[in-house]
């Protein structure tokens, strides 16, 4: 798909002509200009939402100079930089701020320490207020109109379980522009403002750092308040993204007003408050009276914190991102996305505490938990500029898009000092629909093995050594320990990825590391990605200024066994899920989106179906799937009855346990796995088991490759919780209306049951506390 740097200049002026023309239809559609329906009747789109297959236009289309050939895409200006010419940059690490619980008319509220200038935080959104009062302190301050919070008013968006999980501490930050002296490799052009969207810490207007780290415990709610600072002009967007945003902590076991996918999306000028409650699943069942010391956090002082939950259902790597509807794939590629690390007391993140609970794994010491000297965080991602340097979206068509420069952790092609020891790698696929395997090779072309720990953030019950790493879909994860103690000061060792994409439908084949590495593979983004160089000496990350030594004691351990596998049962209920290509789905005739009601219905290129019901693409306001009795086990079948693509099946809040492929084999690292993310493969078909508990509200399950999502690849899923549970939202019994958002307000819509006449659902009314609501 990537022209040759080598291709005439006829040709290379043709692929860059017709991106221009992708680029237009690109910023048009992402600043609300144009209707996809448009498009569609002026013949850029066809009737199947897909791209039109025309020269000046898609680069799936022949080129007018070289017959046979496509008219492919130009490659990313690097401007003769060199791979592993800058140092990687860590992800930037986040201060909390302590909070104060205080009672205000019969609430809990806890207070921001005095001089931030924060408001206190609160059970209900502070968009009641606004309601309610009108008061000059809860209008956007920057439009002047509108709620101060944008999350949604009264009970419905209320924090669940807000005095049972207080937050203690709190992270405040915000989406903003870059600065003037941002790029992705010191010699490469700086961005303009509005091409890259990152974070910044407080109420910062201007963005300077990498994409953020957070570090949560168990034991220690979290409350995350997320300012929007990005220009309030909707077309100020650099040619691509949306504005309005909403963040998904993936896979947080988080009420629903807290995930960021239930269409709470919110505005510049607004903030949204996130409880992340680091709930430990199974709270309302298992360990009630905290006597396993396996299920706690760290208490900073060498003990534990214990807590309620199944301690096999621990989370460690985790990461969070933008999930407003319909433009996922342009937000999170612009620079919402960042990685959170959950520390438990098997996982504490401190490598010498032997108490006979801590694992000791790569990470180091000098911290009572969450040390991370040896324990790095890897966010991976493809990415491509413009012939001036600039970040740049393309729109193939709908099947995904595909950069051709490797980036980690936003640094084109860094490489990292590290010692002769053992060290810890988070590895996140944070790319848009590329797939990626990676492997070690030394400079003579000799494998380094890896030692498997966890998959999608969850500890496996041994861990497991590879050559290579299992295939990895967009946002699968994969926790690895490297022993470097076997190499040399100077010994330099490549991170290679071997897949091939030549769409953005799924990867198309795997090549031998020479092959990627030399350029002969067919796709630039294949070779080596990030190189470790071993030395005698590093700076410490967790107290800078600390040196550690080559001939230091390495105390860290991999032990045989790292936790307990939870058993596969007879299921309450077997749910099919497939997904498909495209199926007509309701569509607003303007914006060419469903958010939350929309009259006209219209064909978009990727849809779902659940148990052999056609329902079509994704509407907000339709209720895909109904989860309506806590506790009950349940299988999935997840289906990809097509061949010729790939999808990376995401389901939010729960983690399933990996079962089989049907009749296909599965590898050590997948089998009874517990994922949040499962790739189908062409034909192929995954079995895994999944329980619902502690909270309730509007989810989603979606393929993520993330221009899929956007292409109506997504469900929405509403869990119920127990009436009858006293820890339980009452509110989250039924069936919650849907919100929908605007710079002045939020308003609700009662959705719309698609799943009701499951022999199980029949007698169950999922609407006794919605009273009739206005539709918008």
């Amino acid at each position: 798909m990537y022209l040759s740097r080598h291709e005439s200049k006829r040709r290379q002026r043709e692929a860059q002509n017709a991106r221009n023309n992708r680029a237009e239809v690109v910023k048009a559609l992402s600043t609300g200009q144009v209707s996809r329906r448009e498009l569609m009747k002026w013949g850029v789109f066809t009737a199947t939402g897909a791209l039109t297959n025309i020269n000046g236009l898609s680069p799936f289309a022949g080129s007018a100079y070289a017959k046979g050939q496509l008219t492919g895409v130009p490659r990313s200006e690097t401007f003769g930089v060199l791979p592993f010419t800058q140092k990687m940059t860590r992800l930037e690490l986040q201060e909390p701020l302590p909070l104060t619980p205080i009672m205000r008319g019969g609430e809990i509220d806890v207070a921001f320490p005095a001089g931030t200038g924060e408001l206190a935080g609160r059970r209900m959104s502070y968009h009641t207020d606004f309601l309610m009062s009108g008061k000059q302190m809860y209008i956007n301050p920057r439009t002047g109109i509108g709620p101060y919070e944008g999350r949604p008013p009264g009970a419905y968006f209320a924090h669940q379980r807000w005095a049972e999980y207080l937050p203690k501490q709190a992270y405040v930050m915000s989406l903003a522009p870059v600065g003037p002296s941002w790029n992705f490799h010191p010699d490469l052009p700086y961005q303009l403002a509005d091409q890259v969207w990152t974070f910044t810490k407080g109420q910062g207007r201007e963005a300077t750092t990498r994409p953020p780290l957070i570090k949560l415990r168990y034991g220690e709610p979290v409350l995350f308040r997320h300012y929007n600072m990005l220009p309030v002009n909707p077309a100020q967007n650099g040619g691509f993204g949306s504005t309005s945003q909403a963040t998904h902590n993936h896979n947080a076991h988080n009420a629903s007003a807290s995930d960021g996918a239930s269409n709470a999306h919110f505005f510049p000028g607004q903030f949204y408050d996130y409880h992340w409650s680091t709930t430990l699943a199974r709270a309302d069942t298992i360990n009630t009276d905290m006597t396993d010391r396996r299920a706690s956090g760290p208490d900073g002082q060498g003990g534990l914190v214990h807590v309620k939950g199944d301690f096999r259902e621990l989370q460690g790597s985790l990461w969070f991102h933008d999930h407003r509807f319909f433009y996922t794939a342009e937000n999170v590629y612009k620079g919402h996305v960042g990685m959170v690390n959950y520390y438990s007391g098997p996982d504490r993140g401190n490598e010498v505490l032997d108490d006979g609970v801590n694992l000791q794994f790569p990470s180091g010491s000098l911290l009572d938990w969450g040390n991370i000297d040896f324990d790095v965080n890897l966010l991976i991602s493809d990415a491509a500029t413009d012939l001036e340097g600039e970040y740049f979206f393309d729109i193939f068509n709908t099947d995904g898009f595909l950069g051709d420069l490797m980036l980690v952790n936003f640094n084109y092609k860094p490489y990292i000092d590290v010692l002769p020891r053992k060290y810890r790698f988070r590895l996140l696929n944070a790319c848009m629909s590329r797939f990626i395997r990676l492997q070690l090779k030394t400079a003579f072309g000799n494998t380094v093995p890896m030692e498997v720990i966890s998959a999608d953030g969850n500890l496996l019950e041994r861990p497991v050594t590879v050559n290579m790493l299992d295939t990895m879909g967009v946002a699968e994860r994969f926790d690895v320990v490297v022993d470097f103690s076997h190499f040399d000061v100077g010994q330099r060792i490549n991170m290679v990825n071997l897949v091939t994409h030549k769409t953005g439908r799924g990867p198309s084949g795997l090549v031998d590391y020479k092959a990627a590495d030399n350029g002969k593979s067919g796709d630039p983004a294949t070779g080596s990605l990030l190189q470790f160089r071993i030395v005698d000496q590093v700076e410490s990350v967790d107290v800078p200024g600390v040196i550690h030594y080559a001939t230091q004691n390495d105390r860290s351990r991999i032990p045989s066994r790292l936790t307990e596998q939870i058993p596969v049962v007879e299921p309450t209920r077997i749910r099919f899920i497939e997904l498909k290509r495209g199926e007509e789905t309701p569509v607003d005739r303007r914006t060419g989106e469903c958010n939350p009601s929309c009259p006209r219905r219209e064909v978009y290129p990727w849809s779902m179906r659940v148990n052999g019901n056609k329902i079509g693409g994704f509407n907000a306001n339709h209720i895909s799937e109904l989860i309506p009795r806590p506790g009950e086990i349940e299988h999935w079948v997840l289906r990809n009855p097509g061949g010729g693509w790939d999808h990376p099946l995401h389901l939010h809040f729960e983690e399933g346990v990996t079962i089989d492929r049907g009749k296909a084999s599965m590898s050590k690292t997948e089998k009874f796995a517990r994922k949040d993310v499962w790739r189908l493969g062409e034909l192929g078909e995954v079995r895994m088991q999944v329980q619902f508990s502690e909270y309730g509200g509007a989810y989603v399950s979606h393929c993520h490759n993330t221009v899929h999502e956007d292409s109506a690849m997504i469900m929405r899923v509403d869990i119920l919780t127990d009436p009858n549970n006293p820890y339980s939202s009452r509110t989250q019994a039924a069936v919650i209306p849907t919100p929908n958002p605007t710079p002045e307000g939020v308003t609700y819509t009662t959705p719309e049951i698609l799943a009701a006449g499951n022999p199980f659902d029949r007698k169950f009314n999922p609407f006794p506390n919605i009273p009739p609501l206005k539709e918008d």
